[in-house]
């Protein structure tokens, strides 16, 4: 789709009293904040985003909670994505929503092949066109892939998805993904300690299927630096609380199974030694372990909510990758969980305190019927807040 085109769309969208836009509200400290660093295209250390705050935009100078909607596996462009997107909608407007976080595979099958890809459009922009909200986004496998099997074998692919965060003649400026990997903050909770920080992992050339010809997304070059950087930003963060995200699974009683063993009936068919996530898993590990205090996931198209496990430390482990597929679960007693929900579409809500977590489950309707909360629960902060330095 050309430019021009594209503009035409835009304008006539835009200005059409058809499509309404709804802004939501709730905590304070969302949008950019005080911004992110992050990895370049290639996954090295570097560069620097210092965000960009909206005009008319005013920030608390004390944040006292913040609530996000966590999506994945929505980049389909239909029917279901956009029932998922109305839902959100709903509940941003009544709840409460300061940003989404997009946990990978964003634009199914296959990703896209530029920036100018009309596929941003069919599987981004207009199934969201009426939340008027920042969507902090993660790479998934059907991002970096040239089939539309999901291998992983294309990592390059992915760089497109980061030009587009840059791009001056996107259609909005919602899609927020300033590196491959990176971390972002929002909020003030005093003492010059951000309220929240998000950690975003780069789970795909570290778990691909197929071994990757590209150099730059060897374990030398790409997860190696990937894994130094994460581990030396995790530590020197001071903010109050701390969340990552990643596609991949950590912890799924989905198909796709827990890191260390992903995958375990069709590993026969891959060329990539990593496929079975067992340096993923040390890798996720090593970075996170007692300082997170959520860890989010999609590839498995089911809503998951798994309680703490020993490696990881207090950390609640959930997988929202029901915002475009659905899937039965491969092993429902894999994991222990809090909740779980499978062939069902939806999302999960997450509102934070100072010393709380609320999280709640919302299934949807595929045809777009309505959705309904399916879960709702409020726990004490799993990690223990540092004290504040004198």
């Amino acid at each position: 789709m050309s430019m021009n085109r594209r503009k035409f769309i835009r304008n006539l969208l835009v200005g059409s009293a058809t499509v309404p836009v709804i802004t939501a509200c709730g905590g304070g400290g969302g949008g950019d904040g005080a911004g992110s660093s992050a990895g370049n295209g290639n996954g090295g250390q570097g560069g620097t985003d210092t965000g960009t705050t909206d005009p008319g935009q005013t920030l608390p100078e004390r944040t006292e909670a913040l609530s996000f909607i966590v999506i994945g596996d929505m980049g389909t462009g239909t029917m279901g994505q956009y029932s998922v997107a109305a839902a959100m909608a709903k509940v941003a407007k009544v709840k409460g929503c300061d940003f989404v976080l997009g946990a990978g595979d964003n634009i199914y099958e296959d990703g896209v092949t530029s920036v100018d890809d009309p596929r941003f459009l069919d599987s981004f922009e207009y199934p969201y066109q009426n939340l008027d909200l920042p969507f902090y986004m993660c790479l998934g496998n059907h991002d970096c892939a040239s089939t539309i099997f999901g291998g992983g074998s294309d990592n390059q692919r992915g760089n497109h998805q980061v030009d587009y965060h840059y791009s001056t003649e996107r259609y909005s400026n919602k899609w927020r993904m300033p590196a491959r990997y990176y971390n972002q903050v929002f909020g003030d909770a005093g003492d010059d300690r951000p309220f929240l920080e998000l950690f975003v992992v780069d789970s795909n050339p570290l778990t691909s299927f197929y071994t990757d010809t590209d150099s730059n997304f060897t374990w030398q070059n790409y997860g190696y630096p990937q894994q130094s950087w994460m581990k030396k930003t995790v530590a020197d963060s001071r903010a109050h609380w701390k969340i990552a995200m990643s596609h991949v699974p950590y912890k799924s009683n989905g198909k796709h199974g827990n890191a260390g063993n992903l995958d375990p009936g069709m590993r026969w068919m891959f060329t990539n030694p990593d496929a079975d996530g067992l340096r993923y898993k040390a890798f996720m590990e090593e970075c996170f372990a007692d300082k997170a205090d959520l860890l989010f996931t999609g590839h498995d198209h089911s809503l998951q909510w798994i309680e703490p496990v020993e490696e990881m430390g207090p950390a609640h482990i959930i997988v929202s990758g029901a915002a475009g597929k659905t899937d039965d679960f491969d092993d429902a007693e894999r994991n222990p969980t809090v909740f779980q929900q499978e062939n069902a579409l939806g999302f999960v809500w997450v509102r934070l305190t100072e010393t709380e977590m609320q999280i709640e489950f919302y299934t949807v309707a595929e045809d777009g019927s309505g959705h309904q909360l399916a879960y709702s629960q409020t726990l004490d902060k799993p990690v223990a807040v540092e004290p504040a330095l004198a």
